[in-house]
């Protein structure tokens, strides 16, 4: 039973190799049968081609023996001479002998070198050896060979069709690969085939027009940042002149707010582009808190940082430094009271916690901690990562619901993992508890970079 259980939790990685690897395994497979099967059946063959021989020759040697003892010399080489046997003065010394019989007055023996059958009889001092080659009859080929030669001839055409027919699907899989690392104004040849021809018109058709949306992606987001960063730092620097009234506090507020959204929707977008945007170092999780709260404005009272262990991390300090911010942001708006801790830690599990992005592979972790007070969250944490989701509650609170969207692109772009956990400080307020983010980073792992 306990072997059982170990099976059972044992995990074996699951390796399926290429469709084109498959049909040469397949090919060789095939090839590799016909042989065996060939090869035992010539065996079979000659198996029965020797008996058949072997036969023929005791026969013969029963037949020739009779002349031999009436003394009929004539009759006994017309016996040799119309089964193709040939007179020898004696027998061969390194002929193997098959069958061997001696009565009173005569013996007998069948003999085999190579592929020669004879007998050797005796009578009375007297002897007579006789001899044929059989090779013709022993290696007859009774139409398998051709057979098999046909079926390996059939198996070659069909491994070459089948080849010809995956070409196109190994080109159109090269140009996906071209597709997923930005190359989006790649096109492929259209085959003669009709199927094949319409997967291939589907792509390029595919190709085109995501190509001209991220063309026209860039051109909104060029004109975003120029168009509206421009009047907003005309806008900075127009309030810093205006004379000090009520209303100047209003509109910087509304510059600031305008400014900040701008610069998340831009970098929202930024992350979309893939991983290729990163810069990577190495550098210890305190560089990565320091980075972050020199972009924030918080009071010494309202923040406590635990280092409990310090770890590297591989990645890009700016990213990882926003995604870290967005979080002590996030805990700052919404915290109901108390300090937002910030912890660096060793964790080797995550029960009653909702994860993504853990490999399976690893049981203990790295993990940087971002808690606050605050009231339970109305919907399930997922629905916050998605761009612009907000509780109708919170509209009061400055913010636009990028935050944590920006945070997930940048995990998923150093495949990291994230964590979260909100636990009742007591009881007695079940308004009230404690919200844990986590940002985990695999032990022993130093590489992320794909």
């Amino acid at each position: 039973m306990v072997i059982n259980s170990v099976i059972k939790n044992l995990s074996f990685p699951k390796f399926i190799p290429p469709l084109s690897v498959q049909i040469y395994l397949l090919f060789v497979v095939s090839l590799c049968i016909s042989g065996v099967i060939i090869y035992f059946t010539n065996v079979n063959n000659l198996r029965k081609n020797e008996e058949a021989v072997l036969f023929k020759t005791i026969f013969l040697a029963q037949q020739s023996l009779l002349e031999f003892i009436s003394g009929n010399t004539v009759r006994l080489r017309q016996i040799i001479e119309s089964n193709h046997y040939q007179m020898v003065q004696q027998m061969p010394e390194d002929a193997k002998i098959l069958l061997e019989n001696k009565e009173s007055f005569t013996k007998v023996k069948i003999f085999r070198i190579q592929s020669n059958y004879g007998f050797c009889l005796e009578y009375l001092g007297m002897d007579f050896v006789a001899l044929k080659d059989y090779e013709e009859e022993l290696f007859e080929d009774n139409g398998l060979n051709v057979w098999f030669f046909l079926n390996f001839l059939v198996l070659l055409l069909i491994f070459s069709i089948v080849l010809a027919l995956l070409q196109p699907l190994k080109v159109l899989q090269n140009a996906l690969q071209e597709f997923t690392k930005g190359n989006y104004k790649i096109k492929i040849p259209v085959p003669k085939e009709p199927q094949q021809a319409q997967l291939a018109s589907s792509f390029n058709t595919m190709s085109a027009k995501i190509s001209k949306l991220m063309m026209t992606r860039e051109f909104v987001l060029r004109n975003i940042g120029h168009e509206l960063k421009t009047p907003i730092s005309k806008a900075k620097l127009a309030l810093e002149m205006m004379p000090d009234n009520p209303q100047k506090a209003i509109v910087a507020r509304c510059v600031s707010n305008l400014n900040n959204l701008t610069s998340q929707i831009l970098t929202f977008e930024k992350i979309q582009e893939g991983g290729d945007l990163l810069v990577w170092s190495e550098f210890d999780v305190e560089t990565l808190i320091l980075d972050a709260l020199e972009h924030l404005f918080l009071e010494e009272e309202e923040l406590e940082i635990q280092i409990q262990e310090s770890f590297k991390i591989y990645g890009d300090l700016q990213f990882l430094s926003i995604a870290l911010k967005n979080l002590i942001e996030n805990a700052k708006k919404y915290k109901s009271r108390g300090k937002i801790v910030v912890q660096a830690r060793l964790e080797k599990g995550f029960e009653n916690m909702v994860t993504w992005g853990l490999p399976q592979e690893k049981s203990e972790f790295f993990v940087l901690n971002v808690c606050n007070f605050g009231a339970p969250l109305k919907q399930s944490i997922f629905y916050y990562f998605e761009p612009f989701s907000r509780e109708d509650t919170h509209t009061l609170i400055q913010g636009y619901g990028l935050g944590l969207g920006i945070l997930k692109g940048i995990l998923e772009l150093h495949h990291l993992g994230f964590g979260y956990h909100y636990a009742l400080e007591s009881q007695e307020k079940p308004q009230e508890g404690i919200h844990c983010f986590k940002i985990i980073f695999p032990k022993g792992v130093k590489l992320w970079k794909s």
